[in-house]
This record gives structure tokens, C-alpha cells and sequence, in this order.
């Protein structure tokens, strides 16, 4: 196996040039009074150490979109987990011969550009929309942000959640479903006895998968409210801090530094609860 390290060679310099590198720059400004900074010449001036950035953490503002995040991001989990579990039940216990054409109709829409699949749902559930030209109804929530945002959430990854499922159901023995019979369990009793218990870790991966990138984006408030400063999430307030006339390099990086220790946390507990990746596909 020695003779492939060097394969990894380019993989290595890879992670260094686009991951190494930005996560040190983030920690500098993080930890730094940088006001200016120049990608192309490397120029970084005006810059001292100092831990004041920490107080940024406890801003009001910072407080309340964390908040708006985690709630938001719990509510559009929960949705997914209610729709996506049954999702994925039936299609692992279906006995059609390509069931997988079942989850090819969850899988196609992620070929798409993810804008353009935020951007349709969120039209869906705007006046002018599909169901009020075609079908002559209207789903019209443009006045219920929060809950356009928080469906929009659930619509987008949704196929994160049913996919570790799906995987872990297939992989429960069969003959546990026989055992449980021949103990004169019913279909219910089977469900939650041996069906759900033995799908903890999937439900646990999807939960965490949908999770993370609802909690943490920004681009779906974005398209959804159009900016609205009364809904804006963590990632929106870390895009502004980058963005704005009045750019914060130290206080964006801090913001972005918090989210890293936060989704790796997450990350770290999905290794330890699924160890040999069973909910991979």
C-alpha cells in the first residue's frame, strides 16, 4: 500500500491551498483588528491580536439570528423527519423490482442548480404561482415568512433524510421481521419494537444532515424574504459582515469560527454514534 501514498499527494497539497489555509486566515482575523485585507498581494494592515471579538458573540444581533436559526432549522428537521421517514418505509419495504427508481425521483431534483430549486419552491408558495394558473388555487404565503422560509427548508432537504434512512432500513436482517412474527407480534408492534429502534442511526444522520445546512445557509432567507433584516439567520448576518459597504473581516471571521466548531461538534458526535457509516451511501 505504500506505493499509492503518493497518490494522495495532490489530494494533500488540495486540502492545504482551500482548507488549511482559509481556516488559518480565519482564525487571524478572528483574533486580530484587521480592517483591509487584499487576497492578491497578501496585504494585511492595521492588525494587532486581541480577544475583543469575543464580545461580538453576545451582540443582540448575533443573538437573535442564532436563535431564528436553530429554531427554524429544529422546525424544518422535524417536518422532514415526519415526511421523510415514511418516505423511506415504504420504498425499503415495497416490493417492486427497481425500487430505486423510487428514490431516483428524490435523487433528481439535487442535479439541479440548488438557486433554481430554492427559487421554484419558493414561487410555489407565492401568489402567481403554478397551483393558481394551473390547478386555480393558491398557496400563497408571502405574508407568513417564517413559514416559508421554514417549508422551503423542509422541501430542499428533505432527500438528505430519507436517504440514511432508506439505507439503514435496508440493511435491518429480515429475519428479525420473521422472529417478531412468529412471537405473535402485529405490524405495529413490530414497527416500534424492532423497525424503529434498529433505525435510530439513520434517523440521527438525517436529523443532523438536514440540520446543519438549514441552520447554517443563507440562501434561502435570502430569496425567500428578500433580505428582510426581521428574518435574517446566522448565515446571512455572517454574508453581511463580508459583503457590506463597511466590510468586518474580524467579526464575519468570528461569526464563521463559532459555525465551524459548532457543525464539527456535530459532525464528531454522527462519527461516534455511526462508526462504520451504515447510513452512507
Amino acid at each position: 500500500m505504500n506505493r499509492f501514498k503518493k497518490l494522495s499527494i495532490p489530494y494533500l497539497v488540495w486540502m492545504i491551498i482551500f482548507t488549511g489555509i482559509p481556516l488559518l486566515l480565519m482564525v487571524l482575523f478572528a483574533f486580530s483588528t484587521i480592517q483591509s485585507f487584499s487576497a492578491y498581494t497578501f496585504n494585511i494592515s492595521e492588525h494587532s491580536f486581541t480577544a475583543a471579538n469575543l464580545s461580538s458573540l453576545f451582540s443582540l444581533v448575533f443573538v437573535k439570528a442564532f436563535g431564528r436559526s436553530l429554531l427554524y432549522a429544529c422546525i424544518a428537521t422535524i417536518l422532514a423527519l415526519l415526511l421523510g421517514y415514511p418516505i423511506a418505509y415504504f420504498i425499503s419495504k415495497s416490493n417492486f423490482k427497481h425500487k430505486y427508481l423510487f428514490l431516483l425521483i428524490f435523487i433528481m431534483p439535487m442535479w439541479t442548480n440548488m438557486l433554481l430549486r430554492i427559487q421554484t419552491i419558493n414561487n410555489l408558495l407565492s401568489a402567481n404561482s403554478f397551483f393558481t394558473n394551473v390547478l386555480g388555487f393558491t398557496l400563497d404565503l408571502s405574508e407568513a415568512k417564517a413559514l416559508k422560509i421554514i417549508l422551503v427548508m423542509t422541501f430542499v432537504y428533505l432527500p438528505f433524510m430519507i436517504f440514511p434512512i432508506y439505507t439503514v432500513l435496508e440493511k435491518i436482517d429480515k429475519s428479525i421481521y420473521e422472529a417478531s412474527n412468529d412471537l405473535g407480534a402485529g405490524a405495529v408492534k413490530t414497527f416500534f419494537k424492532v423497525t424503529l429502534p434498529n433505525s435510530t442511526k439513520g434517523i440521527f444522520s438525517g436529523v443532523m444532515m438536514v440540520f446543519l445546512p438549514a441552520a447554517m445557509g443563507f440562501t434561502i432567507p435570502k430569496i425567500v424574504t428578500g433580505e428582510d433584516p426581521n428574518y435574517s439567520m446566522v448565515g446571512s448576518l455572517i454574508e453581511r459582515q463580508f459583503k457590506s459597504s463597511n466590510v468586518m473581516y474580524n467579526i464575519g471571521s468570528m461569526y464563521s469560527l463559532i459555525i465551524i466548531i459548532f457543525v464539527l461538534g456535530s459532525l464528531y458526535i454522527i462519527s461516534r454514534i455511526d462508526e462504520d457509516g451504515e447510513t452512507l451511501l
